[in-house]
């Protein structure tokens, strides 16, 4: 079940965290403090990371929160590239992240 498409921050292979949407946060909040996640070239847990932060994305006090999908194997998605965030319909109560279509 697809939740959003995201764009691979160039931070991502440092540290292995992938942006997503407070919406996209709450829907995966369902699965758990630690939940299976698999890539098309990997497979392994994951969790999700909020952060509070004063960037200038947030509103007129700046202060906000990021959310994240963090784990090891995100560490090898390529910068840039468009990646589908949905619930891995072939195993239930578990992530799949993978490229966009049409995102080369």
């Amino acid at each position: 079940m697809f939740i959003e498409q995201r764009t691979v921050s160039r931070k991502t292979p440092k540290d292995g965290k992938l942006e997503i949407s407070a919406a996209a946060a709450a829907r995966l909040g369902a699965l758990g403090e630690s939940f299976p996640l698999r890539t098309e070239s990997s497979q392994g847990r994951a969790q999700l990371h909020v952060m509070s932060c004063t960037c200038d994305k947030g509103t007129a006090s700046r202060e906000h929160l990021h959310h994240f999908v963090e784990s090891e194997i995100l560490r090898a998605l390529e910068p840039g590239t468009d990646v589908r965030v949905a619930l891995d319909d072939a195993h239930p109560g578990s992530l799949l992240i993978e490229r966009a279509p049409g995102s080369d």
